[in-house]
């Protein structure tokens, strides 16, 4: 052992080792979301070693709190929380936004005006003049190739001074030229909310040691507001380096290796997490629109999952919708039309409220009915399509969703 990870060792065993009565150590350690199955410097693993590393009393995580345990979300988030739950840690959800709109929908429709158009080069302009900036990206490249940030510097870069510097001076020219506007994502708004449910986790769950995940743009902002508070001492990554590699405790190796996050959910929200899996083996792209793009064994894979769901969850209409899909792709047209009208039935009722499970409905229902020679029943369901994709964000896509069935009867690959 030389003698840089000696003293790395006394010094965070020093940080680590708070007496009674002293500060609350708090460590905010920035993110990359999806990058982590890629980066080799960074992976969802490290997030793992980090948490044994400092072994915090209560864990933060960038999930809203009405989405925390019900909706999949990011991994390395649901990944704190699986650590958290097996460990018994006191866990809360941090993150917030506003989702009565869409604000990088309107981001992308503000950029095109010319009021905006004049202010982006004001920006740019401002951006160039800036020491930090330029400097930063003279050593490690432009913001749009972000991809090659950190690729040999693995976490100690992400969470570095010269990273959080840059982002704290990035957003400092973006709130002076456009404000807290969607442009910049409410860079205030989202952050200040955030901060708050920090602080609020802070005061409900007394903690010797606190540790923060969230986006690596993020960190810069929690650190000055914790670094105001007299009752907090923030801490550095550095300070609990090296961070040992060892093996993975049993509920992160199911985790990362089984892809398997049920421990995540809480009980009674499993829909959340079967709807995830399912996504990616029968509904992936094109996939609704043309089943034979399908994987025969993802089917049976579905399957499976589906009754381990049924055998867990009470019915829902989630459920019904992706059994009658499984008994489509399997070519079972009269299982297949049986649980569409069942759910057909509740359409009607107004009983049903997801949109995507409205009209896959009558689309599959129409389709199964088409290959069962049964059109005037097809034709009725593919009308019924049309009503229900008003006002929804597939009426655009109205030829996509319907191809042309309303001209020619579907049929599958080797199905007369």
């Amino acid at each position: 052992m030389t003698s840089f990870h000696i003293a790395a060792w006394l010094l965070s065993a020093v940080l680590l080792d708070a007496s009674p009565g002293s500060k609350t150590q708090v460590l905010v350690v920035g993110t990359i979301h999806e990058r982590h199955a890629t980066d080799e410097n960074y992976t969802y693993a490290d997030v793992a070693h980090i948490l044994a590393r400092y072994d915090p009393d209560l864990i933060c995580v960038e999930i809203r709190p009405v989405d925390f345990r019900r909706e999949p979300y990011l991994k390395e988030m649901m990944l704190a929380t699986v650590w958290g739950l097996s460990h018994g840690k006191k866990l809360a959800p941090i993150d917030w936004w506003d989702d009565t709109s869409n604000d990088r929908e309107i981001r992308e429709k503000l950029a095109t005006q010319p009021e905006y158009i004049e202010k982006e080069k004001q920006y740019q302009l401002m951006r160039a003049r800036s020491g930090i900036i330029t400097r930063f990206e003279k050593l490690y490249g432009p913001a749009d190739r972000d991809d090659q940030w950190g690729a040999h510097l693995g976490y100690r870069f992400w969470n570095g001074q010269e990273y959080n510097d840059f982002w704290a001076e990035d957003y400092r020219l973006s709130m002076q030229i456009y404000g807290d506007s969607p442009i910049n994502l409410h860079y205030l708004s989202r952050n200040t909310h955030m901060m708050e449910l920090i602080r609020r986790a802070m005061g409900q769950y007394p903690s010797r040691r606190v540790i923060v995940f969230a986006g690596s743009e993020h960190k810069h902002f929690f650190d000055v507001e914790l670094r105001q508070r007299p009752d907090v001492e923030t801490l550095d990554l550095d300070s609990l380096l090296p961070v040992q590699a060892g093996p993975l405790e049993p509920a992160i190796a199911k985790f990362l290796n089984e892809d398997d996050d049920l421990a995540y959910f809480e009980p009674g929200f499993l829909d959340g997490y079967y709807e995830e899996k399912l996504l990616h083996l029968v509904h992936g792209p094109d996939m609704d629109v043309l089943p034979d793009k399908v994987p025969v064994p993802n089917i049976e894979r579905a399957r499976k999952l589906i009754e381990q769901w049924t055998s867990r969850e009470p019915e829902s209409d989630q459920q019904v919708f992706e059994r009658g899909w499984i008994n489509f792709l399997s070519r079972d047209y009269v299982g297949a039309v049986k649980l569409f009208r069942r759910l057909a039935d509740r359409i009607v009722a107004g009983k049903v409220a997801d949109p995507f499970v409205r009209i896959g409905t009558y689309v599959n229902l129409g389709r199964a009915y088409d290959v069962l020679n049964q059109r005037a029943n097809a034709l009725a369901c593919y009308r019924r399509v049309e009503s229900l994709l008003i006002g929804t964000r597939w009426e655009s896509a109205r030829s996509y969703v319907l191809q042309d069935y309303e001209t020619t009867p579907f049929h599958l690959a080797g199905v007369n």
